[in-house]
């Protein structure tokens, strides 16, 4: 976690300074306020992670373990079989080229992503996962 949260941290400090060279070197808005959103983001999420993730133990915070020892390490849920992740990247691609294009795309990408999202919570609270323990491997895998 400690490596995760350096990496989050580290990057939002450059993200800052990298918008306060950009807004002396060019006066210009727009800019900066995505470099500065761009900040706000990785500390937003370093900060989501201090606060909501401080018990877990990931391989980065031990130096000495290797590979071999991180076997077999249950990393998360991945919804291999459903089709739910495709179509919510197509309807947010269909969102962003309605922002170029048409109104029509906006408002119909903006209800695709909705409905799929909504989905997708249904679907993931339905499933049940179990956890299947592997021989040698940790016993508290968060």
């Amino acid at each position: 976690m400690k490596t995760f949260v350096g990496l989050l941290l580290s990057s939002a400090t450059f993200a800052a300074s990298i918008a306060v060279v950009y807004w002396f070197s060019s006066h210009e808005p727009a800019g900066t306020l995505l470099l500065g959103l761009m900040m706000l983001a990785l500390a937003f999420a370093a900060g989501y992670a201090i606060l909501a993730e401080r018990g877990a133990h990931l391989a980065g915070d031990y130096p000495t373990q290797t590979p071999q020892d991180t076997a077999g390490e249950d990393l998360g849920i991945v919804t291999s079989h459903s089709a739910w992740p495709f179509l919510l990247a197509v309807s947010i691609l269909w969102l962003l080229i309605g922002i170029v294009w048409s109104d029509f795309m906006i408002f119909s990408g903006a209800a695709a992503v909705l409905l799929i999202l909504w989905r997708l919570g249904a679907e993931s609270a339905r499933i049940s996962f179990t956890r299947i323990p592997v021989k040698g491997g940790p016993d508290d895998v968060t």
